[in-house]
């Protein structure tokens, strides 16, 4: 099924039916960013599901993690990626996102999340149509962009969590 708002249902609604495992991932990442929780007993340190946010970066901790980044991967296994644009550097591409809602069978709104040098500034992680490995290296901050993107999660083979945030997102 497509992306289509026939049947809007927000993110607080439950009992969605799913359409496969990253539909589900990805819920649980939105419950996680939406309440804070208290379990922390995930064996895999970047599993998606780990509990509470903060748990992929201990450093982040600290810092009341308010995001979950993850990377969707496609068929061939590559990452997916959008365009965004900064305002004072340009246009970026970004394998980046964090989950703004929910609807439909296995829709998803998606904000782009740009990685940054220490100052903050947008590093390309992507050259041409691939991830730069040396800029990869280089990705421990992310900010927020203004690029959002519905998707049909359906559509994805992978889904790989990267970092737990604070972008300082207001409810």
């Amino acid at each position: 099924m497509g992306c289509g708002r026939k049947h809007f249902e927000s993110s607080s609604h439950h009992g969605r039916r799913h359409e496969g495992c990253i539909c589900e991932v990805v819920e649980t990442i939105l419950e996680l960013q939406n309440h804070v929780v208290e379990d922390d007993d995930d064996t895999c340190g970047t599993s998606c599901f780990l509990e509470p946010l903060g748990g992929i970066n201990n450093k982040n901790r600290r810092n009341h993690a308010d995001t979950r980044v993850f990377m969707l991967l496609t068929e061939d296994g590559s990452p997916f990626k959008v365009m965004f644009c900064d305002k004072e550097y340009g246009w970026y591409k970004t394998p980046f996102f964090r989950v703004e809602d929910m609807f439909g069978d296995c829709c998803a709104t998606l904000r782009a999340i740009a990685p940054t040098s220490e100052a903050y500034e947008p590093i390309s992680a992507v050259d041409g149509e691939t991830l730069d490995a040396g800029a990869m290296m280089d990705c421990y901050h992310f900010k927020k962009t203004d690029t959002c993107v519905t998707v049909d999660l359906s559509r994805f083979a992978g889904i790989q969590c990267i970092a737990d945030v604070n972008l300082h997102i207001n409810k």
